[in-house]
């Protein structure tokens, strides 16, 4: 997913996926419009972090290290996006945007879109004021070599896509 770099802080904002994958190549033909890949995929796997499907992290470019992060239990987060407020911007796939202090990786607060999260939240000034805009929705649901953890996806996002907008005051 989409990361970001703040000025401010000098960190690097990830989404990440904490997940395991067996894949093995197959002969295959190529099909127009059919979903290709030429390999066998088991992504039904958890990482090292065992539940926690995802994190969303602080990493330090410089020292090459994680200054914090903020587990969560499925995949497929939304891409960050920073401001010159020292917030950081992202979403889940239970539909929860959250803004976070970009040094220490407290929330600060969240808000339920209902929906998944999948694209990075953006900001923007109309009028003298500013806001700050998610759009959220799944589609019918991942690929089914995401097996169980796939079906935790779909479960978690309700169908339909819905454009949230917020006054930041």
């Amino acid at each position: 997913e989409p990361m970001s770099y703040s000025q401010q802080t000098g960190l690097v904002y990830i989404p990440l996926f904490n997940m395991c994958m067996d894949i093995a190549s197959k002969n295959e033909e190529y099909t127009p419009g059919k979903f290709y890949l030429a390999s066998e995929f088991n992504l039904d796997m958890a990482g090292s972090e065992g539940k926690n499907l995802a994190e969303f992290v602080a990493w330090d470019p410089v020292a090459k290290q994680k200054v914090w992060g903020i587990k969560e239990d499925l995949p497929f987060l939304s891409g960050a996006m920073t401001t010159a407020g020292g917030l950081v911007f992202y979403g889940n796939q239970h539909g929860e945007v959250k803004a976070v202090n970009a040094k220490t990786g407290e929330i600060l607060w969240t808000f339920d879109v209902g929906t998944g999260i999948l694209q990075s939240p953006i900001t923007y000034v109309a009028g003298g004021k500013q806001y700050l805009a998610v759009v959220a929705g799944r589609t019918k649901g991942p690929p089914s070599f995401f097996g169980k953890i796939g079906q935790r996806v779909i479960d978690a996002s309700p169908e339909g896509g819905v454009l949230v907008v917020f006054e930041v005051p």
